[in-house]
């Protein structure tokens, strides 16, 4: 019941019709017994100041930020987790009595969807990264934090892939790091060992189900694990191909849960029941 002392949780974004978070972390909410309420907050780009202003201002505990604000609402936080601060983009907000902290769940989002439902170790493996925008530059910050030895990001436009190499090499100098454009003849020629692939375009993504994948059987055959953050729908061109030579494949649903897990956690202290989440999820 919703009264008084009810904290106000939130997600800010535009457009936000698609979201499966209020669903999500409304039922973590009710679940747990806490005395919270998840709303939409749809804010179109010149209310965003005054969008991130109203968190305090109203006293909500806290929001997720989605696209395409990640990178915006930087200028408006009062400090930024480490992990975010490096990353340069944020999708959790916790408001500690007016301090205003950003914070990226999707770093451990996604490295606990490769340990735990893909059963991947990510130290001293090699991996192909196809994409440079913002759930790139998440992936990539994210295999380098936890040890992966190579990666090469390989992005339509190649200027973009480069500068996101020369960035993460300023973190993380230990790591061998290559770029590559985003072409067919490129990639059927590839010959170097690996041992993970991750897809962060929208390349397979609904209503476009039949596009042919762009990574060639060849270079998919070379892979331990394939993964495709479009989760919509839940098997893409990509993730079939991947199931026709035997390897192991994940969409980005995994990602998507997790990411909201550790956000709830910051807000609340507590961890929405998993299973309960994969449930509705399923049902949707």
């Amino acid at each position: 019941m919703v009264d008084q002392k009810t904290g106000v949780l939130g997600l800010i974004g535009y457009p936000l019709e698609h979201s499966l978070s209020p669903r999500l972390h409304n039922q973590a909410i009710v679940e747990l017994g806490l005395n919270f309420v998840y709303l939409s907050f749809p804010l179109k780009p010149e209310q965003l100041e005054d969008g991130i202003r109203a968190i305090r201002a109203l006293g909500l505990r806290g929001v997720n930020v989605t696209i395409p604000y990640k990178e915006r609402v930087l200028p408006y936080l009062d400090q930024l987790d480490p992990l975010a601060a490096k990353l340069g983009a944020v999708n959790t907000i916790v408001n500690n009595h007016g301090l205003l902290t950003g914070y990226n769940t999707d770093i451990n989002g996604f490295c606990r969807m490769l340990e735990e439902d893909g059963g991947f170790r990510i130290r001293g493996k090699r991996a192909l990264l196809l994409g440079a925008g913002g759930a790139a530059r998440a992936v990539a910050f994210a295999l380098c934090q936890q040890g992966i030895a190579a990666l090469t990001i390989i992005n339509r436009t190649a200027d973009k892939a480069r500068h996101l190499q020369k960035t993460l090499h300023g973190y993380y100098p230990g790591v061998r790091l290559a770029t590559a454009k985003l072409s067919r003849p490129e990639l059927t020629a590839w010959s170097d060992p690996l041992d993970l692939i991750v897809d962060t375009t929208p390349i397979g993504m609904a209503p476009q189900l039949e596009v042919e994948p762009v990574i060639p059987l060849e270079v998919i055959r070379q892979a331990h694990l394939v993964v495709d953050l479009v989760y919509n729908p839940p098997e893409t061109s990509l993730l079939r191909a991947a199931a026709q030579v035997g390897v192991q494949g994940l969409n980005g649903m995994g990602m998507l849960l997790y990411q909201g897990i550790e956000a709830f956690k910051l807000w609340t202290g507590q961890e929405p029941e998993l299973n309960s989440w994969r449930e509705l999820v399923k049902s949707v």
